[in-house]
């Protein structure tokens, strides 16, 4: 009976795969439509806040089904949540730096086009390559070197003739949307090597430090929304401009979420999670 098991183990692989590139590729082309085309552009500081209290919430269920009872989950977050504001301390280092990232993601997507985008931001690879060497003391093969320089030499020449840009209904600056990949691109690096490392300096459970990570990050973007769009925000509403396209652009999280987190379920067995989490988590526009 084996085989079969193997076979469907790698089939979900496969099936998990394909739907987290669509959504992927879906959610890059729907936000750069949000940012271009709308004739009521929505506060882009408030829908990073919304993704993180949807990712909170998210965590806190898996948690529980963790845990198995409410009493176990209130105990849990009562000690490693409320009362270790250290480890939440710490876990605000990866949230700003996320917020920076997530926020720099939209400030690209409404200066580039969504291709261009795609292609420069898997420069996170070469990054994070290089925060895992620098941070946790890996060591690359040759093999794996020449891969990165690869990947850094084919988004160089995608950029030597950039694709002509589509119409929008805003001024755009390619110099502000290189600008802002390049330093979603270092957060994003930085911060999943960061948190990789906090995972395996104790054995806390990962939706903990996933609650911890979230509850700071609200904290970080509601202070984001108030120093950027705090007078504009308290005059048109929190959810000025949304449309059913910047919903689908948050919701997205909902699928990659799920998605993610069976797929580290189904590698727990070969390889510890957080290793798996420490290679999606640099990819992931928190």
């Amino acid at each position: 009976m084996a085989p079969p098991k193997e076979n469907v183990s790698l089939l979900f692989k496969l099936y998990c795969l394909t739907v987290m590139t669509l959504v992927a590729a879906t959610y890059t082309v729907a936000l750069r439509y949000t940012r271009t085309t709308e004739t009521v552009l929505y506060f882009s500081t408030t829908a990073v806040c919304i993704t993180e209290v949807i990712k909170l919430f998210l965590s806190l269920g898996i948690l529980a089904k963790e845990t198995g009872s409410p009493g176990r989950l209130l105990t849990s977050l009562k000690e490693n949540v409320l009362g270790s504001p250290k480890e939440l301390l710490k876990l605000s280092v990866p949230s700003l730096v996320y917020a920076i990232q997530n926020n720099m993601a939209f400030l690209a997507l409404s200066n580039l086009d969504a291709a261009v985008y795609q292609v420069t931001y898997q420069l996170k690879i070469p990054c994070t390559a290089l925060c895992t060497v620098l941070m946790l003391n890996r060591s690359l093969s040759k093999l794996q070197w020449f891969s990165v320089f690869m990947l850094c030499g084919g988004v160089t020449l995608v950029q030597w003739k950039p694709a002509q840009a589509t119409k929008v209904q805003m001024e755009q600056s390619p110099l502000i949307g290189f600008g802002a990949i390049a330093i979603a691109v270092l957060c994003s690096g930085f911060a999943g090597v960061y948190f990789e490392k906090v995972l395996k300096s104790s054995d806390t459970s990962l939706w903990v430090r996933n609650i911890q990570l979230y509850l700071s990050g609200i904290v970080v973007t509601l202070v984001g929304v108030y120093m950027s769009d705090g007078v504009n925000v308290m005059e048109k509403g929190f959810f000025y401009g949304y449309t059913r396209y910047v919903w689908f652009v948050i919701c997205k999280y909902l699928i990659a979420f799920y998605l993610q987190f069976y797929f580290f379920l189904l590698q727990a067995g070969a390889r510890g999670v957080g290793d798996q989490l420490g290679e999606h988590m640099g990819q992931r526009h928190h």
